[in-house]
């Protein structure tokens, strides 16, 4: 009798709602069961050549062939440690603190920098988000708009306030608002750190990025009200094509001369997209640490035991792969090639688009950087591209430049060019 009075009670898994379909990788499945033999893709970030492939970088290939043929490299397929490749770390902590940041070289001299290896740039949020949830904030600041997944790894990790700052309004930048909906935060917040997260170049989706003189202000401003910086490095080299150059937000943010981060400072990179190894989920999360080595060693231990809760340790041959492109000089220098090949495909396309639209945007030099551009078509227009024409389009309107080429620009743009009438 008990056991048939308990199956009347609803079984508490039927209280699972549906969740609706990823934003990006949702419309991709749509744009799979598409007839339209003109139909286009132009919603996930990921590089393709102008034969609309995507292919392995010249640098990554040579990195796999010397993997191939090296039998102590290519055969050990045991764990790696819960923070990674001792020598993944090794090679990524010197091309991003002393390569690309030389202001860094003091703080790893210092032992002030902790590190792990994460899953892509999206593991290194998770990561950094956990840690903060834990012991430090539950606020976040996102700009508006930002990538979709960032609010969804904060709320995933124990944020219980994702708010949005002004980013993009009326067709550009908007740093006065962003500031002031900053400074209003900290009024009305209720004395705990809150944090903000940074797009490092090649702003999603926008493409817009501030100039150096706005970064400096935007920094001086979150820097005076004590926000946790949390740098989103996943586009290095894809704006300006030159590797270095493009990491000027985390060198402008290491200058202790004019910042102190008394929470710290926060970096998640990714090599999935300047190295194109997107399948294989290599990047790492950094915290330069305010303090000595003590401070260091805790946040150490904090950050593996989250690793180990959260997937153990991570995958092995990507980063084996990556130390072999960062270790070889001749590999690293035809990969520096190779990102510069890419970024200046990029702008090509964009230059292409601009021959043939008349949209004010694609001369606007604050507005192309990267990978993305903003179109400003609402989401009626969007429907109507891909139910009309089969050209697929993130809702909000962003399009990724990679999946055009010569033989669909033409295509494209009219189809752009009818919904826009």
């Amino acid at each position: 009798m008990l056991k048939r009075q308990l199956h009347k009670v609803p079984a508490a898994i039927y209280k699972i709602p549906r969740a609706p379909p990823d934003k990006i990788l949702g419309l991709t499945e749509e744009f799979n069961k598409d007839k339209n033999p003109n139909k286009t893709n132009l919603t996930v970030g990921i590089y393709k050549d102008n034969w609309g492939h995507v292919t392995t970088f010249p640098s990554v290939a040579r990195a796999q062939m010397v993997l191939d043929q090296s039998f102590e490299m290519n055969t050990d397929l045991s764990y790696l440690p819960i923070e990674g490749c001792p020598d993944f770390q090794s090679n990524v902590l010197q091309f991003l603190y002393k390569e690309s940041c030389p202001e860094g070289a003091e703080f790893l001299s210092k032992n002030r920098i902790s590190f792990v290896q994460t899953l892509s740039g999206t593991g290194a949020l998770a990561v950094a988000s956990k840690l903060l949830s834990l012991f430090m904030s539950k606020a976040v600041w996102i700009p508006n708009p930002s990538w979709p997944n960032h609010a969804n790894v904060f709320q995933n990790n124990g944020f219980k306030r994702i708010n949005y700052y002004t980013y993009y309004r009326d067709g550009g930048l908007d740093v006065d608002s962003w500031l002031q909906d900053l400074e209003q935060a900290v009024r009305d917040g209720d004395g705990s750190p809150q944090c903000i997260v940074l797009h490092a170049c090649c702003h999603n989706p926008t493409g817009v990025d501030p100039s150096l003189e706005q970064w400096r202000t935007i920094l001086d401003k979150i820097n005076e009200l004590n926000l946790i910086p949390i740098i989103d490095m996943a586009y290095q080299g894809l704006d300006t094509g030159d590797l270095h150059k493009d990491a000027y937000l985390l060198r402008m943010s290491l200058d202790e001369e004019r910042y102190q981060w008394p929470n710290g400072l926060f970096l998640c990179q990714s090599f999935a997209k300047n190295m194109g190894l997107y399948g294989e989920r290599v990047g790492s999360l950094s915290v330069v640490t305010p303090a000595d080595t003590e401070l260091k060693l805790n946040i150490d231990s904090q950050l593996k035991k989250i690793v180990r809760g959260m997937y153990s340790s991570p995958p092995g041959y990507g980063s084996r792969v990556a130390n072999v492109v960062l270790s070889n000089p001749e590999l690293k220098k035809t990969w520096f090639k190779d990102v510069q090949n890419m970024a200046s495909r990029l702008q090509y396309v964009r230059a292409e688009l601009g021959k043939r639209l008349d949209w004010p945007l694609l001369n606007n030099t604050r507005a192309n950087h990267g990978m993305f551009l903003y179109t400003g078509l609402d989401p009626s227009k969007v429907d109507q591209l891909r139910r009309n024409h089969s050209v697929y389009l993130v809702q909000d309107g962003r399009l990724s430049l990679s999946g055009l080429n010569d033989s669909n620009l033409d295509y494209v743009c009219d189809a752009l060019k009818k919904v826009s009438e």
